[in-house]
């Protein structure tokens, strides 16, 4: 009780052994010898799991009432036992808060050693295409697997243990009970370690623990807002409800005046026709090949000009700024759903689950309108969904380091700044695996949150991760204008066509008519002159 009550300052499970065992000195075990205390293992403590984080300790008490204290450990299961000698000739009534025990145990660093013990890792490459090596910075397909394999290495160094690797093509998910992949093996118990780094899901807490986060992937959706001339008509923005109003009762006042002149002078050339025809053609600026008579029209005239002037530069600049702006049009994803742009998501296994588990009724409606009619022409590599997002209308979901990789390889820096993202799924963290319940995870734990206390895991995803290029150039470049720009003029002018064909139809039909009715009236008057 006394042993228990001072020495006990970890979880240690003590094991105090009443019987004497023959004194025989030894430099490694102590007093006693590593093979008698074998033997005392394989009697009384082979139902314990005396792994490298379990603590077992033995006491055995000596004739002169001293204890003798050592510490038994595997560095793994089929290794020898290791044997340290924590205390020896130890009283406890001298050394009252077990100094002597505390001091010789934080000397004990050798729990760390496995011992080059071969370790069951499993690994996943999902792209066996594109995989050139854990090293290869290049090539941003599985990310999940390269960017965690350094802190893997480092734990190899630290630990001193080697790796029994066994590569698989996926992950893995649960399915009618069973997990595939690197999950399955953790389910049948195979493996040891994961020596990647994966998705944080509720059901692979089932046959696995997660000791860390060591990456967080973001995947959003990256496209460019459409031109402000697709989405809306910009022949209509330059101006208010009101400007337009002001406009069209501008040209009815001038169009009053100039009847009203005719009516109170003699002579005026100007009738309702031609100053109905004058005044839009002047808001056009279109000049007239008729001249007025009187001084008074031709003072209206020259006010309807110079107003016409003005307004139409106005409607000009504006017009000219807004073909270069870009429209907010889009600013959620529900937005994009009913915008006319394309889309597709990067080629990866999470992709496809998480799009078809998300809860959220505007992304299930992305899915199901712009994603699941394409197949499999909608799951794009990122090199081929980005060159889309630059040359097409159209919205690419991925990863934003792949992403990011082939912007700064292929986008000119003012066309970084029209590059908008949506975050459409949003991805738990990712983390380091080991199988459920194993012996190793607090070693290994502990070891990794060093290699984050000490900046170890921060400099690798600095070199792994693409940070987001920067918006160097507001305001460079331009636009051309398409047909697209000009569909609203097109239309216009093919309205106009067809007014003009249907009045000039209407013409003929009310001459021919005008034509007949004259001959009849001629024919009946000569008949009449005849009779």
């Amino acid at each position: 009780d006394q042993i228990l009550n001072k020495l006990l300052y970890g979880n240690l499970h003590w094991l105090i052994v009443e019987k004497q065992l023959p004194v025989k000195r030894s430099i490694d075990s102590g007093p006693y010898s590593s093979d008698q205390l074998e033997l005392l293992y394989n009697e009384r403590l082979r139902p314990l799991d005396v792994m490298p984080y379990t603590n077992v300790v033995l006491a055995f008490q000596k004739i002169s009432d001293s204890w003798e204290l050592f510490e038994l450990y595997k560095p793994y299961r089929k290794a020898r036992l290791s044997v340290v000698n924590i205390a020896s000739n130890y009283l406890p009534a001298v050394d009252r808060y077990g100094s002597q025990l505390i001091v010789r145990r934080k000397l004990v660093d050798r729990r760390r050693n496995l011992q080059g013990f071969a370790m069951p890792c499993g690994t996943a490459t999902t792209s066996p295409e594109y995989f050139t090596g854990m090293d290869d910075r290049n090539d941003v397909h599985d990310l999940f697997t390269k960017a965690n394999f350094p802190f893997i290495r480092e734990l190899m160094y630290d630990l001193n243990f080697t790796l029994n690797m066994v590569q698989l093509d996926k992950v893995g998910y649960k399915q009618n009970g069973t997990f595939s992949g690197v999950m399955g093996k953790f389910q049948n118990r195979s493996i040891e370690l994961g020596c990647l780094g994966t998705l944080m899901r509720t059901e692979r807490l089932e046959v696995a623990d997660f000791m860390i986060v060591t990456l967080i992937i973001k995947s959003s959706i990256i496209f460019r807002q459409p031109p402000l001339s697709i989405v809306a008509n910009i022949f209509e923005l330059p101006f208010s409800v009101g400007v337009w109003a002001c406009c069209f009762a501008l040209m009815a006042i001038y169009w009053m005046t100039m009847i009203a002149i005719r009516q109170l002078t003699s002579g005026e050339r100007f009738g309702a026709i031609e100053s109905l025809v004058y005044i839009i053609g002047t808001m056009c600026q279109r000049g007239c090949d008729i001249v007025p008579q009187f001084n008074g029209t031709r003072l209206l005239m020259f006010s309807l000009q110079l107003t016409s002037f003005f307004i139409l530069t106005s409607y000009s600049a504006s017009i000219v700024a807004l073909l270069q702006s870009p429209s907010r049009a889009i600013a959620s994803v529900g937005d994009l759903v009913r915008s006319p742009l394309k889309a597709g998501v990067m080629d990866t296994s999470y992709g496809r689950v998480y799009y078809q588990e998300t809860q959220d009724p505007d992304v299930q409606e992305l899915y199901r309108k712009k994603i699941k009619p394409h197949g499999e022409k909608a799951f794009l590599e990122p090199n081929e969904g980005i060159g889309r997002v630059k040359q097409e209308m159209y919205a690419y979901e991925g990863e934003l380091n792949a992403a990011y990789k082939v912007i700064k390889e292929t986008f000119a820096p003012e066309e970084v700044c029209k590059l908008q993202e949506l975050e459409a799924i949003k991805l738990p963290p990712f983390g380091i695996p080991i199988v459920k319940g194993s012996k190793y995870r607090e070693l290994i734990r502990q070891r990794l949150m060093w290699q984050r206390e000490v900046g170890i895991i921060k400099r690798f995803n600095l070199i792994w991760i693409h940070q987001k290029p920067q918006c160097e150039n507001l305001n460079a470049g331009f636009s051309s204008v398409g047909v697209v720009e000009m569909r609203y003029l097109y239309l216009f002018l093919a309205v106009g066509f067809l007014a003009a064909l249907a009045t000039l139809l209407a013409e003929r039909s009310w001459w021919s008519g005008m034509a007949k009715k004259l001959k009849s009236r001629t024919a009946i008057i000569r008949r009449k002159n005849e009779a």
